[in-house]
């Protein structure tokens, strides 16, 4: 769930913004939000201590940070590339497209930086680093589609239960549901931080004209103002869900979130174990790059038989005939 202002920062200006938000602003303002995204991978990823977990170190560098770039916070640094947010995405087809685009662009790394080093014993990973802070940067991909799109409001209004989106590996438009959109954003001085236009205000009102009612260009249906549930604080967040009791937009989208977060999880596991060459056992690497803690040796024992040596004719361990 993006917490800072949405595209068009640059790194610098978007750090400065986050130092200043802290110091000047109240407290509920969004600088002071938790720390959503972690409490996602802390709930989505196994630990260590299960097959297939995850341990700390590993955890810490997927969960990144704002400050380096690196993992999922710190996609929040890169305001300007949509697919890390799936920003303005007006139809189903650009939903996609911000899909297909964050699989390409991370999921090469994830790959590239697993691939076993440090022969014979490959007890390392080319960049056991990089490929953890690219998982993470997916990651942050996911949680926001189920923060700034509509995909859970379309089927609570349809009556059936949210389920998981069919984003990744491959995402098909036609597989979508017709009026999946995310919000507009477009971060100018007209729009404001909130990087939403306004529209005229209603006939004899003394609102000023550019604090109107929200007001999204065509295409757009929303924007992401009034879209996102990034924080239990938000306009659509803070709504309840009809048919879930006791639950707000917000807190479902945190559990789609998590839901998808494991299972993408096992997916690219799987993925990476199958991407090892011959003579390595592919578990071994993917347990070493989600144990950053751990080198065990992943080469494959050599089972070769060896056949035995032969002595004048007569197989090792058969005592030779007498001479005639």
């Amino acid at each position: 769930m993006t917490l800072l202002p949405r595209p068009g920062l640059s790194a610098i200006v978007t750090v400065a913004a986050a130092a200043l938000l802290s110091v000047s602003m109240p407290p509920n303002a969004p600088a002071f939000a938790p720390d959503i995204h972690g409490s996602i991978l802390r709930a989505a990823l196994p630990p260590a201590t299960a097959d297939g977990g995850v341990d700390e170190p590993a955890l810490a560098e997927i969960t990144g940070s704002l400050l380096t770039g690196t993992g999922n916070e710190g996609s929040d640094l890169f305001q300007g590339d949509a697919f890390r947010h799936f920003d303005n995405a007006a139809r189903p087809a650009d939903v996609c497209d911000r899909a297909r685009d964050a699989w390409n662009f991370f999921v090469p790394a994830v790959i590239a930086g697993a691939q076993p080093a440090g022969p014979p014993e490959f007890r390392t990973t080319a960049n056991g680093f990089g490929a953890r802070s690219a998982f993470g940067g997916l990651t942050h991909a996911l949680a926001d589609f189920y923060s700034h799109s509509n995909w859970a409001e379309l089927a609570v209004a349809a009556n059936r239960a949210p389920g998981l989106a069919p984003l990744f590996p491959t995402c098909d438009p036609a597989a979508l549901p017709a009026g999946l959109h995310t919000g507009f954003f477009e971060l100018t001085a007209a729009n404001g931080l909130d990087g939403c236009p306004s529209g005229p205000p209603p006939a004899g009102s003394s609102v000023p004209p550019s604090e109107g009612p929200p007001a999204p260009p065509a295409p757009f249906e929303e924007c992401h103002l009034t879209l996102n549930k990034d924080d239990p604080g938000t306009l659509r967040g803070r709504e309840p869900v009809p048919g879930y009791p006791g639950t707000t937009y917000h807190q479902l989208a945190v559990q789609l979130a998590v839901e998808h977060t494991t299972a993408l999880y096992r997916e690219v596991r799987g993925l990476v174990a199958g991407s090892v060459p011959g003579g390595v056992d592919g578990e071994c690497v993917t347990d070493n790059l989600f144990r950053a803690s751990r080198f065990a040796p992943c080469a494959v024992p050599n089972t070769t038989s060896v056949i035995p040596e032969r002595v004048s004719g007569q197989p090792v361990g058969i005592a030779p005939s007498p001479p005639a």
